[in-house]
């Protein structure tokens, strides 16, 4: 049988092999560094050895009685000292040569490090690269099981009751619980396929077709009915305090969009008895929108990736942790391609949450 390959894998080798050759090359490049210096400074030893040579040469010309004029001119690198009592190498010759192997030096550590930098910044960046394309590979693997399983539960719901209303017939009561049961599964499956189709839908786009102005509160309202029995099932409060002044300058789809995939993220995440709370409000010339849950939460340091694809909070057994890691995702998008914001924020697990979308304002679009 022939086996799946991801595709990541077929590069991981070059990329893997590309980090090697760089860290090598890097190795070389100081190890030429210090050869570098190791061979500077056996030359500048030789020169010295040369000129006590050449100083020990001159001592045994003047003990010939030669004059030290005419020594002089023969070796220019040698002087006499201070008190002309000492034959010795010039001090600026000295100087000539520590200043020869320190310009030498400063300009192969310039080098040497410039070329250094450029090797570290190539292997991190093909390592990002690598660790980001790993990452990415988990999350599609994660949203292929959690949508088999999206997909596996609706279905296998809809089954049996479809199979218990076709066996017999059923009290009345017992029918109308096993069509409101029927029609939940298919909004799940609904939503979720919605989900991915806007995803790939919205992933390339760069701009919202037709924004036009939306009353924010018959937005929300009109998604809080759609969910209400929703919410009931898993015995969660809904709240709504959005006045009817607030209107938004926004595509009328993305909003609910946005509205559905919070408020079903609060619920989820509130179920058993707790309490959802939709606010609205004007802060800085924007219209926000808060969408606050006294439910699980979510570590903290998980809010930098809440809103990429595929993301799913790793929260264990965290409510918030199931669903296809899209919700969010296409909560950015829609928001951001509308020209505004969101955030999400946590105190932690067990703690609640509060997401809060900012759109521009349809008062001062208009201005």
């Amino acid at each position: 049988m022939r086996r799946f390959r991801r595709p990541w894998h077929s590069t991981r080798p070059l990329q893997m092999g590309f980090i090697v050759l760089l860290a090598v090359c890097s190795a070389q490049l100081a190890y030429w560094i210090a050869d570098e210096v190791r061979y500077t400074a056996r030359v500048q030893a030789q020169l010295r050895d040369a000129y006590e040579a050449e100083a020990e040469s001159a001592r045994a010309l003047l003990r010939t009685g030669a004059a030290w004029r005419q020594v002089a001119l023969i070796y220019p690198e040698i002087a006499l000292s201070a008190d002309s009592s000492t034959v010795q190498v010039a001090p600026r010759v000295l100087a000539e040569l520590e200043s020869s192997r320190f310009h030498r030096l400063n300009r192969y550590a310039w080098e040497g490090a410039f070329f250094l930098a450029v090797l570290l910044a190539a292997m991190a960046v093909v390592y990002r690269a690598v660790r980001e394309e790993a990452e990415l590979g988990q999350r599609q693997e994660n949203f292929l099981a959690a949508v088999s399983h999206e997909l596996k539960s609706p279905l296998a719901s809809l089954r049996l009751s479809v199979e218990t209303l076709a066996m017999r017939d059923p009290p009345a009561e017992r029918r109308a619980e096993l069509v409101q049961r029927l029609l939940a599964d298919l909004g799940r499956l609904q939503r979720m396929i919605g989900n991915i189709l806007d995803t790939s839908r919205l992933s390339a786009a760069e701009t919202r077709a037709a924004p036009e102005r939306v009353a924010l509160a018959g937005a929300v309202s009109s998604i809080v009915d759609e969910l209400r029995e929703h919410a009931a099932e898993h015995e969660v409060a809904l709240n709504t305090d959005v006045a009817e002044s607030l209107v938004i300058w926004a595509d009328p789809e993305g909003v609910r969009t946005v509205l559905r995939n919070l408020l079903h993220n609060g619920i989820r995440a509130a179920s058993g008895g707790r309490h959802v709370t939709v606010r609205g409000f004007r802060a800085d010339g924007w219209v926000q929108l808060e969408v606050r849950d006294d439910g699980v939460g979510f570590p903290p340091h998980e809010t930098a990736h809440l809103f990429e694809k595929f993301y799913r909070v790793d929260g264990g057994s965290s409510a918030r942790a199931g669903g296809t890691g899209l919700g969010l995702y296409l909560v950015w998008r829609c928001v951001g391609l509308d020209g505004g914001r969101v955030t999400g924020e946590s105190a932690g697990p067990g703690r609640g949450a509060c997401f809060t979308v900012s759109w521009p304002s349809a008062t001062e679009h208009a201005s």
